[in-house]
């Protein structure tokens, strides 16, 4: 159970990591912050235990620039060109649009401890700045905005547990160029990309796309770990996390589930009322399965909207307008996975740690295999699509023909000897008769070998309504 409190490329340089020591060490004085926009001024006169380690750069107050921003903008005069996103991203100064940082503990005996919600970015100064670690083996800090992490949540949390900026650039720009893919799969961050149908729009197959990144950083002292995970998106869903995981058996004596508030729910939302299912030794021992309810959430995402696509498809009997093909995405998800997350995390295994990343594994399969199934269906009917084009093109070939060849054929029988125009005959309601009667002998031809047509290749007879709008171009 979860208690409350009562209220509720180059490497990088590496920067000191967090510990599990207690901060009740001697004082040490820490520079007044800028103000930022969406926090109030965060000067504060101490600094305890492991922050005491905290090397703030020369300078900063002059140039304007909060410490961890003016580490990341020398790291990227010194030529880490892959961090100038952050850069110019934490220049903007942007506003936390209705931050809410969830705070989850696991205690030594194994107890988890939800700490109550976090609403702006001076709270999370605080909280970071003077709550021990004493006593807690796993710290989950869970933070979600409207729009992109803010700049002074990035400063935030980036200068007190000391987090690597490609993780914030990560973040905001996704992973393409950021670094190779053997330091991307062994960096202590990873991301889930969310691909959800986009209630806002009256398509349905329309769909909304967020990240949700992840970074695990081992203490130094212990086995004890901190975690954040960033959400990219106040987006809300009527999905429940009881519809991915499995329900308890029947029990007559044992006492029910409380029902779940009927209204849509964020995906930390989500996330945290998932966490009451997972066991709290094994969430100490893998960060991977202490976040795989994330990816249970992104694979039902994932299904709703192959689900969405294909009902579409069958109901206008043709293509939908749907999103560009989604295998490349699941299938990098699915490679996450298959790592655990990162090849830098813990990797300690239980039975349950071990049929989870197992279970995952399936899941995944059978979703690309969904994906690709879809796929190959949609491209089979473009191509009956396209055939059928080419056929009305014919028939409508056919019915010119059957109309102007026979005008042709007379006209030139004809000339323009005709009593209306040089009083020699024949009369022109002849010309009409003969061209009537050519019409009928071409469109009974045309008839005559469709339903030959039909009897040879497809070995049954044809009807008069069949034969006869072939003849007439009706395809």
């Amino acid at each position: 159970m979860v208690s409350h409190d009562d209220d509720n490329d180059p490497p990088s340089p590496q920067l000191p990591r967090h510990t599990a020591t207690d901060r009740s060490s001697a004082d040490t004085p820490r520079p007044n912050l800028p103000e930022l926009k969406g926090r109030q001024k965060a000067s504060r006169s101490k600094r305890q235990g492991t922050h005491k380690s905290l090397q703030w750069t020369a300078g900063w107050e002059a140039k304007g620039r909060a410490p961890y921003h003016d580490y990341v903008h020398k790291l990227v005069e010194a030529g880490w060109d892959n961090l100038k996103d952050v850069d110019e991203h934490m220049n903007q100064n942007s506003e936390d649009k209705d931050l809410v940082v969830s705070v989850i503990d696991i205690l030594d005996n194994l107890e988890m401890k939800r700490r109550v919600d976090i609403r702006d970015v001076p709270a999370l100064d605080e909280f970071l700045v003077n709550e021990s670690r004493e006593g807690v083996k796993v710290r989950l800090y869970m933070a979600e905005q409207r729009g992109k992490l803010s700049s002074a949540v990035m400063e935030t949390l980036g200068a007190n547990l000391r987090l690597d900026p490609r993780f914030f650039q990560w973040n905001i720009k996704g992973s393409n160029n950021l670094m190779s893919p053997a330091d991307r799969h062994r960096a202590p961050f990873t991301s889930i990309g969310f691909t959800v149908l986009d209630p806002s729009t009256a398509k349905v197959t329309d769909t909304f796309f967020f990240r949700t990144t992840i970074y695990i950083q081992p203490d130094e002292v212990g086995d004890g770990w901190t975690g954040v995970i960033l959400f990219n998106s106040h987006l809300k869903t009527d999905i429940f996390i009881n519809a991915v995981v499995t329900p308890p058996p029947f029990n007559p004596l044992a006492s029910m589930p409380p029902p779940v508030e009927r209204r849509p729910h964020t995906f930390r939302e989500l996330y945290l009322s998932g966490i009451s299912f997972l066991k709290p030794e094994d969430m100490v021992k893998s960060p991977f399965y202490t976040i795989h309810l994330l990816f249970r959430l992104s694979r039902r995402c994932w299904s709703d909207v192959i689900t969405a696509i294909r009902e579409q498809d069958s109901r206008i009997n043709g293509i939908s307008e749907a999103s560009v093909n989604h295998v490349e995405d699941i299938r990098r998800t699915f490679d996450v996975v298959k790592r655990g997350g990162s090849l830098g995390w813990t990797k300690s295994y239980s039975h349950e740690i071990t049929a989870t990343g197992e279970k995952l594994e399936e899941d995944f399969t059978h979703l690309l295999k969904q994906a690709d199934f879809l796929w190959d269906s949609r491209e089979k009917r473009a191509q009956v699509a396209r055939r059928k084009a080419e056929a009305r093109w014919n028939a409508l070939t056919n019915a010119f023909t059957f109309v102007f060849v026979p005008i042709t054929v007379i006209s030139g029988i004809y000339g323009m000897n005709v009593y209306e125009i040089n009083g020699s005959a024949p009369d022109i309601w002849q010309f009409f008769v003969a061209t009537a009667i050519m019409d009928t002998i071409i469109v009974l031809a045309l008839a005559v070998s469709n339903f030959a047509h039909i009897a040879t290749r497809q070995k049954r007879t044809a009807g008069v309504k069949e034969i006869f709008s072939f003849a007439l171009g009706r395809h």
